[in-house]
C-alpha cells in the first residue's frame, strides 16, 4: 500500500496530518496506561479489602474462642465463674468484657462489675449474633462490637463477648488519602477513626464491599478513582514521558513514511517544488591546453531523508513519466542563478542533458532563451546534450525547434554516441554540432582492440563532419594521450575532477582559465 504525498497540502495541514497518528497513539497509549493503572488500583483495593476482613475475622475468632471456652466451664454461677472471666478478659487480646445471660434475658454476671442483682441487671438484646453498639453505661460514646454465643445448656442462655472498637479501627486504618474503609454490621457503620458514621453517597463503581463468610459483617471501601489515578500518575511519571517520546517518534516516523511511501510521481513533483534536484558540475577540459573550458551540468537529488540519490536511480523513471522536463527546467534555473553573477571566461561552455520529452514539449527554446538572458551576451556556449534513453522523433517540428535553438546560439550534441540505436540517424536528420563519446569506448583504450577501432571510426567521422568531439570517462594518462593524438577536442572524467556542487566548483582556481578558440572545423556534407 502506498500513501499519498503530503507535500500538496498546506503547511498547517501537513503538520496536522503528521501529528494525528502521534496524537492517536498518545490517546490510545494514555487509555491503556489508565486502564493498567485502574486495574492495578482495583487489584490493590481488593487485596486491602480481603486483608482487612481477614484481620477483623481473626479478632472475632479469638473472641469466639474465649467465649466458647467459658461456656464449657462446669459451673457458670457468677461467684464461681467470675474470677475466671476476669482473668480471661485481662489476659486475652481484643476481648474487652464478657457477660453471662440467663434464660430470662438478664445479665447476671459481668466481667466489669461482677454479679448483677435482677433489679439492677441491664438487658441486652441478643436476637442477632453480632451487633455494633455506640457504647454502654460505662462508656456511652465508645463503640463496641458484641458477639453473642448461645450456650445450649439449662443453667445459662449464652454469653456476650465485647470487642473494643479501638482494635477494629486499627485494622481499618491505612495510608491512602483518597480511600476510607468502614465496618458494616447490620445498619450500623464503624469508620477507621472509630466513629459511628455512614459512608458518603458515591456511584457504585467508587464503592466496594466484601462480606464475611463466617460473620454477619462486611468491609466497605469508599474511594475516589480519579484522584487515585492522578496520584498513581504522579508516582510514575516516567511512563507518561516514555509515551510522549514514543508518540513523537511515531509521528516523525509516519512523516518519513509519507515522504518515502508516497506515489513516486508525486514524490518527484514534491522534490521539484522543493528544489531538491540540484546541479553538480564536472569540468570539460580543452585537450590542447589541458585547461578547464566549461562544465557539464549533472543532476543530483538531495533527498531530505535518504541524502544524495544517484541519477540512475530516478532519471529513467522521471523520463518515463515526463517529470524530467520540470526537473531539467529547475536545474537550468538553479544553474543560471548561481553562475549568472560570476565573471566566467569568454566562451565558457555549459552543457546540459536534455531528454526526448523536453524536445517534444516545445518549451525548450523559451527556457534556453531565459537561461542565456542571465549571462552577458556571447559570454557562454550553451550546449544541449540529447540523450538516447528515449527516441527523439525527427521531422519538421523537431527541425524547427533545433533551428530556433541555433538562432539563439545554442549548440546541439548527441550524448553517449555509439551506444544507442539512432546515433547515425540523428547525424543524418538533425543539425548536430557535437558528439560525446561514451565512456565504454574510452575505457577500452589500450586493452580492447574492437573498442579502439570503433573509437577511431567515431573520431574520423566527426572530423569529416566538422563536429566537436567530447570524450567522457577519462581516468588515465594513457587515455588522455590517445584522445589528444586522435583529435578529441574536449576531455571529461575523474582524471580532472569528479562532479561537484557549484559551491565547491567556485572554490577551484582552474575555471578562471581562458578557454581556447572554437574547436569545430567547417562541416562536410554527409552523403545520403
Amino acid at each position: 500500500m502506498q500513501f499519498p504525498s503530503i507535500e500538496p497540502l498546506g503547511r498547517s495541514q501537513r503538520i496536522m496530518l503528521t501529528m494525528l497518528p502521534g496524537l492517536a497513539l498518545l490517546m490510545l497509549g494514555g487509555l491503556l496506561m489508565l486502564y493498567q493503572f485502574h486495574a492495578g488500583i482495583q487489584h490493590t483495593l481488593a487485596s486491602q479489602l480481603a486483608f482487612k476482613l481477614k484481620k477483623i475475622e481473626q479478632i472475632l475468632d479469638q473472641a469466639q474462642k474465649v467465649g466458647e471456652s467459658m461456656l464449657q466451664q462446669p459451673s457458670l454461677e457468677c461467684p464461681v465463674i467470675y474470677p475466671e472471666i476476669r482473668r480471661q478478659v485481662t489476659t486475652q487480646p481484643y476481648v474487652r468484657s464478657m457477660r453471662l445471660v440467663d434464660h430470662a434475658g438478664r445479665v447476671y454476671c459481668d466481667s466489669v462489675i461482677g454479679w448483677h442483682a435482677p433489679a439492677y441487671s441491664q438487658e441486652y438484646p441478643r436476637a442477632e449474633r453480632l451487633q455494633l453498639w455506640r457504647g454502654n453505661r460505662l462508656s456511652p460514646w465508645h463503640p463496641l462490637l458484641m458477639l453473642w454465643l448461645e450456650a445450649k445448656r439449662s443453667d445459662v442462655n449464652g454469653i456476650q463477648v465485647v470487642v473494643d472498637s479501638d482494635y477494629l479501627k486499627d485494622r481499618l486504618a491505612h495510608l491512602e488519602r483518597d480511600t476510607r474503609f468502614y465496618l458494616q454490621v447490620g445498619e450500623r457503620w464503624l469508620d477507621e477513626d472509630g466513629g459511628m458514621t455512614f459512608p458518603p453517597v458515591r456511584p457504585y463503581w467508587q464503592q466496594r464491599s466484601l462480606a464475611s463468610a463466617h460473620y454477619p459483617l462486611a468491609i466497605v471501601m469508599d474511594y475516589s478513582m480519579p484522584k487515585m489515578l492522578l496520584q498513581r500518575l504522579s508516582q510514575e511519571p516516567d511512563q507518561l514521558v516514555l509515551l510522549l517520546l514514543f508518540s513523537c517518534t511515531f509521528s516523525w516516523g509516519f512523516h518519513r513514511l509519507l515522504l518515502r511511501s508516497g506515489a513516486p510521481s508525486r514524490e518527484l513533483q514534491r522534490a521539484v517544488r522543493q528544489q531538491e534536484f540540484i546541479p553538480y558540475l564536472q569540468p570539460l577540459v580543452d585537450s590542447h591546453h589541458l585547461q578547464w573550458c566549461g562544465v557539464e551540468v549533472l543532476m543530483r537529488w538531495q533527498h531530505p531523508l535518504d541524502g544524495m540519490v544517484l541519477p540512475e536511480l530516478f532519471i529513467p523513471f522521471a523520463e518515463s513519466t515526463g517529470h524530467i522536463v520540470a526537473m531539467t527546467r529547475s536545474l537550468m534555473q538553479q544553474t543560471a542563478a548561481q553562475l549568472g553573477t560570476l565573471s566566467l571566461p569568454a566562451g565558457f561552455q555549459i552543457s546540459i542533458n536534455v531528454s526526448a520529452a523536453y524536445v517534444a514539449d516545445g518549451s525548450l527554446p523559451v527556457d534556453c532563451a531565459a537561461f542565456l538572458a542571465v549571462f552577458p551576451p556571447g559570454s557562454i556556449r550553451l550546449t544541449l546534450e540529447l540523450t538516447e534513453r528515449e527516441l527523439i522523433t525527427t521531422g519538421p517540428q523537431t527541425d524547427a525547434l533545433l533551428a530556433q535553438l541555433h538562432e539563439l546560439g545554442v549548440r546541439i550534441a548527441i550524448d553517449d554516441f555509439g551506444t544507442g540505436h539512432s546515433s547515425l540517424s540523428y547525424l543524418q536528420k538533425m543539425d548536430v554540432d557535437e558528439l560525446k563519446i561514451d565512456r565504454s569506448f574510452v575505457a577500452g583504450i589500450g586493452s580492447d582492440s574492437l573498442s579502439a577501432d570503433i573509437l577511431d571510426s567515431i573520431l574520423q567521422l566527426a572530423a569529416k563532419l566538422g563536429l566537436t568531439v567530447v570524450a567522457e570517462g577519462v581516468e588515465y594518462v594513457e587515455q588522455e594521450d590517445y584522445l589528444r593524438q586522435h583529435g578529441a577536442h574536449l576531455l571529461q572524467g575523474y582524471r580532472y575532477a569528479r562532479p561537484m556542487p557549484i559551491s565547491e566548483f567556485l572554490l577551484r582556481p582552474e575555471w578562471h582559465n581562458r578557454p581556447s578558440e572554437p574547436r569545430t572545423r567547417p562541416r562536410a556534407e554527409l552523403p545520403l
